[in-house]
């Protein structure tokens, strides 16, 4: 499901050594994310960063999946509704509502197709 290297449609993932990255496309994505321009830049299809999972851990095993989001796409490409707030943070892309419910779907849908139990998803 590597979005690097995979033109399917539903490989949406980047793996890193503490989780993954998930990112959207033009055909699916977060809802407030239509009309975006997405391009594929070194990727195998257009895509735009949603957010990253970490492992939260206990002991030896994943107890959880920690998940943020960040719709700089969003904060880009529309600045006056999404770019930086006064005090010069990025509060309104940062783990939006839709962003979250998709990218949870997301997670969820991926640990069914491994076929391994979805840990709790916890967001940051």
């Amino acid at each position: 499901m590597d979005i690097a290297t995979n033109p399917a449609p539903e490989a949406l993932f980047e793996a890193l050594s503490a989780g993954f990255n998930i990112w959207c496309t033009p055909e699916d994505h977060p809802q407030g994310w239509e009309d975006v321009r997405l391009i594929a830049g070194a990727f195998a299809k257009p895509y735009g960063f949603v957010g990253t999972v970490t492992w939260g851990w206990e002991g030896e095993r994943i107890a959880f999946l920690s998940l943020n989001t960040e719709a700089y796409d969003l904060a880009d490409q529309r600045p006056e509704r999404f770019g930086r707030t006064t005090d010069n943070s990025r509060a309104c892309i940062h783990n939006r509502p839709d962003d979250l419910l998709w990218a949870e779907w997301k997670i969820r849908w991926l640990f069914e197709q491994a076929e391994i139990p979805c840990p709790p998803i916890v967001v940051e």
